[in-house]
């Protein structure tokens, strides 16, 4: 049986997504979750995700998917794996999906989020883990040079040394930057930004590079208008920004085409019983 998966996690102790081969391999999302099904299923198993998120990152709605056996199949699968599972990773929710579904390869769009904090003179402690604190930002000029990253373009000026792939043109359906509610019961104190973006895929570490412009535009270091020219020259070397902090940044939805039909086991299709969409 195919078993789809959504995952929350807080990445703040973890190496990343991927299991990493060395003799002492560190703490990955993906190690853990394999660990804990292959005790449910008394098999190995391997867990497949829809991307492969960073040391550091955190997730809201990660989706993956890994094969079980069919006599596993009427297990509840949410509680027995938060039952195994560090209490900083948590299943969301579980079903059984089309033997075809694929976690990566059948996902039509991703959102990340990723949030700042602005005031100096304090970072909550509740939400040190999860924000970039970088001091205050001017919006119009983050705002502006987000519109010139709408759109399909040619990225690889936005993406880190470390995974190849064979193209590095990507479209931005939609981005935007907001001013979250003030947190209650703290004095009077900047607003945190949220930065949400949405594409049809993501480049290593894109989003954390879009982070690390918008603050170049906001702190007046970096004229949005120079974006298109430095997209143009498509080379990391010509982007004079840093790549932003991973804390800061979550994979917050995973969006998928309509749920293929389950095949049971007298070979007649039937709906999943909770279909979910990272939604």
């Amino acid at each position: 049986m195919r078993l789809r998966l959504l995952l929350a996690y807080d990445g703040s102790r973890y190496s990343g997504w991927q299991i990493q081969e060395a003799a002492k391999a560190p703490l990955t999302i993906q190690g853990e979750g394999e660990k804990a099904l292959g005790r449910l299923c008394a098999c190995p198993v391997r867990l497949f995700g829809s991307g492969r998120t960073d040391a550091g990152v955190h997730a809201h709605g990660q989706v993956a998917h890994a094969d079980v056996p069919d006599s596993r199949a009427g297990l509840p699968w949410r509680h027995a794996l938060n039952c195994l599972l560090p209490p900083d990773i948590r299943v969301l929710a579980a079903e059984a999906a089309h033997p075809r579904f694929h976690a990566r390869l059948d996902a039509l769009h991703k959102t990340y989020v990723y949030d700042f904090w602005q005031d100096r003179a304090f970072v909550p402690p509740r939400l040190a883990p999860y924000v970039w604190a970088c001091g205050p930002l001017a919006l119009p000029p983050m705002r502006e040079a987000l519109h010139h990253l709408l759109g399909e373009h040619d990225f690889a000026s936005l993406q880190n040394a470390g995974t190849p792939v064979e193209g590095t043109v990507r479209r931005i359906l939609d981005a935007e930057l907001t001013e979250c509610p003030a947190e209650e019961f703290l004095p009077p104190h900047l607003p945190r930004l949220r930065l949400r973006i949405t594409a049809n895929g993501f480049l290593k570490q894109m989003v954390r590079n879009i982070a690390g412009l918008l603050v170049a535009c906001g702190t007046g270091r970096l004229a949005p208008e120079a974006i298109p020219g430095l997209l143009a020259a498509g080379d990391r070397q010509a982007l004079p920004t840093p790549t932003a902090p991973p804390q800061g940044l979550a994979l917050a939805r995973v969006v998928y085409p309509e749920a293929l039909p389950v095949q049971n086991a007298s070979g007649s299709s039937e709906a999943p019983e909770a279909s979910f969409t990272a939604d």
